[in-house]
């Protein structure tokens, strides 16, 4: 009987997942948030776009005081709106040396733990290589012109007066205005 109520328990619990699922499939443009803040947000993160561009800020912005976000939307200082001054943005490029080297580490536990000596030396071996190979690997960076940066941030602000008309509510609650200077 416990069990025959568990098993109900947890199909009344798969059964909300899915009714969860398509729920949050067919309301999608209803509930779609274009502002990337869509709870008005306390921290830093939440004064990008959702999703993120790939250089995540295009300046870098204030971090003077402990929820410095809230504290600029507070005080008036935050306009995504506004036209700032974009400087080049240095980034690092991919790499897949990360995936290499764990696939030797894989390679290097099974061996370790089946006792495979001659194997566990060679992905060990193979893992110094793939590190070594990598530190001599001189082209890793790159710069994201202005440019770029300047029609990415256009996309953005034409994405933030389309949720202006009315696309989408502004979230923000009107909470007493809390500074707390960071250390």
């Amino acid at each position: 009987a416990v069990a025959a109520a568990g098993t109900v328990v947890i199909a009344l619990g798969v059964l909300s997942q899915f009714i969860q699922i398509y729920v949050s499939i067919r309301d999608r443009e209803q509930n779609r948030d274009l502002t990337g803040d869509p709870w008005g947000g306390r921290t830093l993160e939440w004064a990008t776009s959702s999703p993120p561009p790939f250089y995540n800020f295009a300046h870098l912005p204030k971090g003077d005081v402990l929820d410095a976000f809230w504290y600029q939307k507070q005080s008036g200082e935050f306009d995504p709106m506004k036209e700032v001054e974009y400087e080049r943005i240095h980034m690092p490029k991919n790499t897949a040396t990360g995936i290499y080297v764990s696939a030797w580490a894989l390679v290097f536990g099974f061996a370790m733990i089946w006792y495979i000596w001659w194997l566990a030396a060679a992905s060990l071996v193979g893992i110094v290589v793939t590190c070594i190979q990598h530190s001599y690997n001189d082209d890793v960076d790159y710069y994201v012109e202005v440019e770029e940066i300047k029609a990415i941030e256009a996309a953005r602000r034409a994405q933030l007066e389309e949720a202006k008309k009315g696309t989408v509510k502004d979230n923000e609650n009107s909470d007493d205005l809390e500074v707390t200077y960071a250390n």
